[in-house]
């Protein structure tokens, strides 16, 4: 199956205009050099917000997204919404996937594709592709596989493996570029090379003779911006898995959703970040945020020093997991 690459999105002042408003029909397949100046988001320049420092913005996007992660889909789009209406790419676009799978938000389609043309024309590689895939299969408005080309062609110029996969099975096809299986066994080859399991499959099939979508017809495949991150999960099912022997870390409990997301996301970890709800033995709920499954109270002990700085500042502490199991299940006092 060809995958969809799914994420953020394009300006909220745009939501009331069509589809094709922002589908330019002078788009044109660039050529090699004009592509050249594509970067990713995070070197691009945020001077459209002229308030607030680029270290500032990009905390503010880190707290949506593990907002996100967290399953806090409300707070993740409060906190992106206003950076993405200043022009940060990164928020358009996962404002875009919030809009495509109607995670927070209703549903919609046309305003996701609004997004996404909007963190695509700063550059923003999964918006490309992403808006490439609205392009070809129609999804807000008619299929124009000449402009999905166009989108792809930017992405994969960029290194982005998903948008290489959807090229080089327009050129298997024909599709919106001339046929040209030299083409497709180019593109398709960078992408497996990237670990796209079906740009593998499909160099297998490529042949003039024998259709890549011979069998089955795959779809374009599309990413997801807000999870290309450090794994988080919202946790309660994964604790009560763990052997009650076992220990994690405590990083932090508060009654402040935002604080502890902003704790979760000012480091990067090795393994999983876990977030839970639990009510303590008066009633009152807390969200607690820890971090790891240890086999033994020395290895927790160890882990806590390799911890970033910033979560070691509020002296995480060991916890078997007995504990924590017990307190899901701790009933609230009676009055």
């Amino acid at each position: 199956m060809r995958f969809l690459t799914l994420i953020l999105l394009l300006g909220l002042f745009l939501l009331c205009l069509p589809f094709s408003a922002f589908a330019a029909d002078n788009e044109t397949l660039p050529a090699e050099e004009e592509n050249s100046g594509y970067t990713e988001i995070d070197e691009e320049d945020d001077d459209d917000d002229d308030e607030l420092p680029l270290n500032v913005i990009e905390d503010r996007y880190e707290t949506g997204r593990m907002a996100f992660l967290f399953g806090q889909y409300e707070v993740a789009y409060k906190a992106w919404l206003p950076l993405a209406d200043t022009g940060y790419a990164k928020a358009q676009a996962s404002i875009g996937w919030m809009f495509h799978t109607g995670n927070g938000v209703k549903k919609d389609m046309q305003t996701a594709a609004m997004w996404y043309r909007k963190a695509a024309d700063q550059g923003h590689e999964i918006a490309q592709n992403n808006l490439g895939v609205f392009y070809e299969k129609g999804l807000a408005g008619p299929a124009n596989a000449k402009k999905a080309a166009i989108w792809y062609q930017m992405a994969a110029d960029q290194g982005y493996s998903y948008a290489q996969y959807n090229l080089g099975m327009l050129y298997a096809e024909g599709l919106g570029v001339a046929k040209d299986i030299e083409q497709a066994t180019y593109w398709l080859r960078i992408a497996s090379r990237q670990k796209v399991k079906q740009a593998t499959a499909a160099l297998g099939k490529l042949n003039i003779d024998m259709p890549v979508r011979e069998v089955e017809k795959p779809q374009p495949r599309i990413a997801h911006a807000p999870y290309h991150s450090k794994p988080v999960t919202k946790g309660i099912t994964w604790v009560k898995k763990q052997d009650p022997t076992h220990f994690t870390i405590q990083l932090a409990r508060s009654k402040d959703l935002p604080w502890i997301l902003r704790l979760a996301a000012s480091g990067h970890v090795n393994q999983t970040l876990i977030h839970f709800q639990a009510k303590d033995k008066k009633g009152v709920e807390w969200h607690h945020l820890i971090y790891g499954s240890f086999p033994s109270r020395a290895t927790a002990k160890s882990a806590i020093k390799k911890l970033p700085a910033p979560m070691q500042k509020w002296t995480p502490w060991i916890r078997p997991f007995s504990g924590v199991q017990k307190q899901l299940n701790r009933k609230p006092a009676q009055p």
